[in-house]
């Protein structure tokens, strides 16, 4: 057993967590303590039965339309969507379960992974161990979405995990800039991380995109005459599933040898093109993808 006072402390770090949203760095502050602590606080909260957790199946979505989409594309796993105005908040509830026991995750970019971290505060969620980093270096768009070390900062806030920011840009104006910046301590931190990776999020855009990734510095007119039909991580491909390379591309992200070797890659295929998704998939890459109801049908 605990004295009172304990069990007072544990009541107040989980109202603030789960009642008002707060995250755990914010409850932290409020209580005076430190960020870990205010994890193991939640995780005893639960073990002595202040905070008791339900598992609602909401976010399934479709169940015979992901099983048609797994049979169809060899997938692991995923969730299809049903129309509703939460999306970010059906994706960021999916993407947190999917990844809960996933230790080391890795998080790409874009403007659907910009939302849906806006959102990671507006729902409770257990404590994970594990680290997060990003997949790719940040590139110059305003949106907070191409900046990958805000985005898993902010991942890790929500989520306990610990963050591993890249700091790197993700499109050096040269080779030699590229060598510089991958010789860095932090960049390979992260290198020894991707080899480590349990899981990765990227989402998936159609070409040509907005933002343009500085496509034709890197690719000349390659994209076009190699038909890309898609890209994640700033890595396109054609409709074979074939990528694509360019004698300018000096951009920084994982080697898709490492990508290779991971054994869950979840996909993002809201917002984008039919053509993008499928290309993506015949890349042989993706493991889980997450698509609407509308999308899914079409798939099939």
């Amino acid at each position: 057993m605990f004295q009172p006072s304990e069990r007072a402390q544990l009541i107040a770090a989980a109202r603030l967590y789960y009642e008002d949203n707060l995250t755990q760095a914010q409850v932290a502050q409020k209580l005076g303590i430190s960020r870990p602590s205010v994890s193991k606080m939640l995780t005893k909260a639960r073990e002595v039965g202040i905070v008791r957790i339900e598992i609602c199946a909401d976010t399934e979505g479709d169940a015979d339309l992901l099983e048609q989409l797994q049979l169809r594309y060899g997938l692991m796993g995923g969730c299809v969507l049903p129309a509703d105005k939460n999306l970010w908040q059906q994706i960021a509830r999916y993407l947190i379960a999917e990844t809960s026991y996933d230790s080391n995750l890795g998080l790409g970019w874009g403007y659907v992974l910009g939302e849906i971290c806006s959102v990671l505060g507006t729902f409770p969620i257990q404590p994970q161990n594990g680290s997060i980093y990003p997949l790719v270096g940040t590139a110059h768009f305003p949106h907070r979405g191409y900046h990958p070390d805000d985005l898993v900062k902010t991942w890790a806030e929500a989520t306990g995990r610990s963050c591993i920011p890249l700091n790197c840009p993700a499109f050096p104006d040269s080779a030699e800039e590229r060598d510089r910046l991958e010789s860095t301590a932090s960049f390979s931190k992260l290198q020894n991380l991707w080899q480590q990776m349990d899981a990765a999020i990227v989402h998936l855009k159609g070409f040509p995109s907005v933002p343009d990734q500085a496509t034709a510095t890197r690719f000349g007119d390659a994209l076009k005459q190699q038909k890309a039909v898609g890209s994640f991580l700033s890595y396109y491909y054609n409709e074979r599933g074939e990528f694509i390379s360019g004698n300018n591309d000096f951009c920084i992200h994982v080697p898709l040898a490492q990508l290779r070797h991971c054994r869950k890659i979840i996909a993002i295929g809201t917002n984008t093109t039919d053509k993008a998704i499928l290309g993506a998939l015949a890349t042989g890459l993706i493991t889980n993808l997450i698509v609407n109801e509308e999308q899914a049908r079409r798939l099939l």
